[in-house]
């Protein structure tokens, strides 16, 4: 995804993941090795996004009918090692219990899954009844396993020996005698155990055949347990299936989690964003506190949500297959190469035009340039904006500079304070009946609203100042400045 750990934080997708508890050993192995759909996977993308519905409708019809499938998945123990060391070697005593273990477990999951009546692709359960008989040939079907005398005469002849033995030690009383038949013992336990090295060998070259089975099995236990965690937490934020279309990125009331969890600890609630972004550049304008890293940073989450084969947090939404998503947003500083944040921002850049030339990307430019002089940074947003414009990808742009939009581009503005009562307002902080910085965070409308490529950016920040108590005589020289 071209995306550091840090931005994954920062757009919250790491708390999303981090919601996502596997049940099983073989689900939480996919959740860390997750992929990014690309254009020539299409169709395996809206298969997983079937598979998710699927699972959604009977969550949603029955809950109750997949806790035993979940009961099952949590049962399971991770044989992989066992099964790569089966590859090339003989497995020991408790590497056969645990495989055994597995075969039961399996039964026991084909059970359930099959009651569920799901029919997921690329959840195929093959039968391991003849690979279970091998470890179970008295067929009781329970957990303990040991390496029974039965398998070979070997094995039979030894065990008999070493029991008519330990008889004869448990009657014995002469000190010399004991001596010797401890002797003896010792010699038959070195024969017992070369003769269970030789079933345990042979038990292991009988399940070597199954081995592409086993790892049948896992694959599509794993990913049964992932889709049914997809699934629990689209039903959990009433996530929708994406619309897999062409060029536009189309979200109506998305949300972003991390965000709104933030907030709802200190009773507020946020606010959904609706958005369309089509080929070339879109801006996104407002003053600081208005919403519109948030904005970027959650329609980036649910561009890359989608593209992993998650339902997205909206009411509905339709994306694009892009080649890969590009961020570039606050602290791009990189210490290691003694770079200033701008430094590293342009850096980026050079990597992100090199790809657009030949890739469908997804870039989100968050405050570009904000790391140098304003006059330069406005020059350089702008000039990047326009050059992105020509691209096929899809860009989306925040900035608080003046003389970045025009009419060849998509703009976007947050509501913001407009359309307040300032001087009502400031009279509520001046008596002391409201908190400042609470006081805008309530009458904030963090909504975005569609407008015609425009010169100037929103005047927030000056009426943040105003509000905030910032002396008359600086709100003059600031008025007057503007006005220039």
């Amino acid at each position: 995804m071209n995306l550091t750990s840090a931005q994954k934080d920062t757009i919250g997708l790491t708390f999303v993941l981090d919601k996502i508890q596997a049940d099983s050993p073989f689900g939480d192995k996919l959740m860390k090795a997750i992929k990014f759909y690309r254009k020539e996977e299409k169709a395996d993308l809206n298969e997983e996004f079937d598979n998710i519905t699927k699972v959604l409708e009977c969550i949603k019809t029955d809950k109750d009918i997949l806790s035993e499938t979940r009961r099952c998945l949590m049962r399971f123990k991770d044989i992989t090692n066992a099964l790569k060391k089966l590859e090339n070697s003989y497995l020991h005593e408790i590497e056969l219990f645990e495989i055994k273990g597995f075969m039961l477990n399996l039964t026991r999951l084909q059970s359930a899954y099959s009651e569920t009546g799901l029919n997921l692709f690329g959840v195929e359960f093959v039968d391991m009844e003849e690979a279970l008989d091998i470890l179970d040939p008295d067929k009781k079907r329970i957990s303990p396993f040991y390496l029974s005398e039965q398998y070979t005469k070997e094995l039979w002849d030894v065990r008999n020996e070493k029991s008519k033995l330990e008889e004869l030690l448990r009657a014995q009383t002469d000190k010399a005698e004991l001596e010797k038949l401890k002797v003896m013992r010792a010699s038959i336990i070195a024969k017992e155990e070369a003769a269970e090295t030789e079933v345990k060998k042979m038990l292991s070259e009988k399940l070597r055949k199954f081995l592409s089975i086993f790892f049948k099995n896992v694959e599509s236990i794993g990913r049964l347990d992932f889709t049914m965690q997809k699934a629990l937490l689209a039903n959990e934020h009433n996530a929708v299936c994406p619309e897999v279309g062409e060029e536009r990125v189309e979200f109506v009331e998305m949300i972003n989690p991390e965000v709104q969890a933030v907030l709802e600890k200190t009773s507020r609630e946020f606010t959904p964003i609706s958005i369309e972004l089509g080929t070339g550049t879109t801006l996104l304008t407002g003053a600081n506190m208005g919403g519109k890293s948030v904005a970027l940073k959650t329609a980036m989450l649910n561009v890359c949500l989608c593209h992993m084969g998650f339902f997205v947090f909206a009411k509905s939404a339709r994306v694009p297959m892009f080649d890969g998503v590009c961020l570039i947003s606050e602290d791009m500083q990189s210490i290691s190469n003694g770079l200033s944040s701008f430094g590293a921002e342009i850096v980026r850049l050079n990597e992100i035009i090199k790809e657009v030339e030949k890739s469908h990307l997804f870039i989100a430019l968050d405050e570009f340039a904000r790391g140098t002089n304003p006059q330069e940074g406005a020059l350089i947003a702008r000039a990047i904006a326009k050059y992105l414009n020509t691209k096929s990808s899809v860009s989306i742009m925040t900035t608080h500079y003046d003389n970045i939009a025009c009419e060849d581009f998509i703009q976007y503005q947050v509501a913001g304070l407009s359309g307040l009562d300032f001087d009502k307002l400031s009279a509520r902080i001046a008596a002391g009946i409201s908190d400042g910085v609470a006081l805008i965070a309530e009458q904030m409308d963090y909504r975005l609203v569609k407008v015609s490529g425009s010169g100037k950016a929103p005047r927030d920040a000056i009426n943040i100042c105003r509000l905030l108590g910032v002396s008359d005589e600086v709100m003059e020289v600031v008025e007057g400045e503007y006005g220039r």
